[in-house]
């Protein structure tokens, strides 16, 4: 099976179990004819105002796939702050979970030990951890002339805390999948 059609078995896995936390069945109805009908952002914009409308918890690994979701289709920025309101299930075992936003500020590369010339005049913004292994996630993005980081990820890359090139893995942007697969299967 290639990692196109993993990709899609993994996204069609995630959006039966996410429109399973909807509150009726009509609203999952209408979150999964959103995907069906191309529009992913319409879904996740339901998804999120039923979980914060009926205070519906969720565990850190959904919220984590939500924001990946998020990202996936370009809704990230608009989507991040209803993400992190979703109310927390803190019940089970904590695994990958989104960084909390103070830990999450633009830094350059070489600041973490990085030294990989492909990320040179980019910023790393960490943005997942796994609590197992201790490896991060991270969106790398241009600094816009006036200040702001590019809108899109260049890349994504994965590497451990105590960081060095030889931990490190780069993913170009069109590999978010690949990105958060390689840090579920720590």
């Amino acid at each position: 099976m290639g990692s196109d059609s993993r990709y899609d078995a993994y996204e069609d896995d995630l959006w039966q179990r996410l429109a399973g936390l909807l509150p009726s069945a009509a609203d999952a109805e209408n979150f999964r004819d959103c995907r069906e009908s191309g529009h992913q952002e319409a879904g996740l914009w339901i998804l999120l105002e039923r979980l914060l409308e009926h205070r519906i918890p969720i565990n850190d690994r959904t919220r984590a796939e939500i924001e990946v979701l998020a990202e996936q289709w370009g809704e990230r920025l608009a989507r991040h702050d209803r993400i992190t309101a979703c109310v927390r299930d803190s019940t089970g075992e904590a695994s990958i979970r989104l960084l909390p936003d103070e830990h999450s500020t633009p830094v350059d590369p070489a600041t973490i030990g990085i030294t990989d010339p492909v990320l040179t005049g980019l910023l790393v913004v960490p943005w997942l951890e796994c609590l197992r292994c201790d490896r991060v996630l991270a969106r790398v993005h241009a600094e816009e002339p006036w200040g702001d980081l590019s809108y899109l990820a260049t890349h994504y890359i994965l590497w451990h805390r105590t960081a060095s090139d030889a931990d490190l893995e780069t993913f170009d942007e069109p590999n978010l999948h690949s990105a958060f697969e390689s840090l579920l299967n720590c």
